[in-house]
């Protein structure tokens, strides 16, 4: 009894998290950048999922992304099997006239404050010859430390 219990154990170690497997792809990283600058009081955060098809010939196509109850716009990059989300989610700080304050004003509001739900997160997609949506649930968004340009530019 005791080596069939062992058994069962040691194959369903690599098992998918059912509630980050579903169907098509396989959650693979959410990570997030809080970013300031460009302008004052001007801030926001960069969301950057990594998503793995199981099956290259799918062809997924994600539809909508929320990222901790916000809806973001995103694109979409292919890679052989991964798929990479990136979404900005873009915020002003709410203290009027925000130029001519003095300076040194603190915020009172950082970007992670102005989060409605960070429980909120998933990302919705088709695949390429079906009309039915399916939606992956985000468990959290880890921080990942500032590399490179944050701030998003103008296309």
């Amino acid at each position: 009894m005791s080596i069939v219990i062992f058994w069962v154990l040691a194959l369903s170690c690599n098992a998918p998290v059912p509630s980050l497997h579903k169907d098509k792809v396989l959650l693979i990283s959410a990570e997030k950048t809080v970013w300031f600058g460009g302008r004052p009081g001007v801030r926001g955060i960069v969301y950057t999922i990594v998503l793995q098809a199981i099956n290259t010939k799918d062809n997924i196509k994600i539809t909508s992304l929320k990222a901790e109850g916000n809806i973001i716009t995103f694109t979409q990059t292919n890679s052989a099997n991964l798929i990479i989300i990136k979404g900005n989610l873009q915020m002003t700080d709410p203290v009027d006239n925000f130029e001519n304050a003095p300076s040194g004003l603190h915020c009172e509001n950082s970007a992670e404050d102005l989060i409605p739900n960070k429980q909120d997160n998933w990302i919705e997609y088709k695949t390429r010859n079906s009309e039915k949506s399916y939606k992956v649930h985000i468990p959290e968004f880890v921080s990942a430390e500032p590399e490179g340009q944050l701030i998003p530019q103008r296309q």
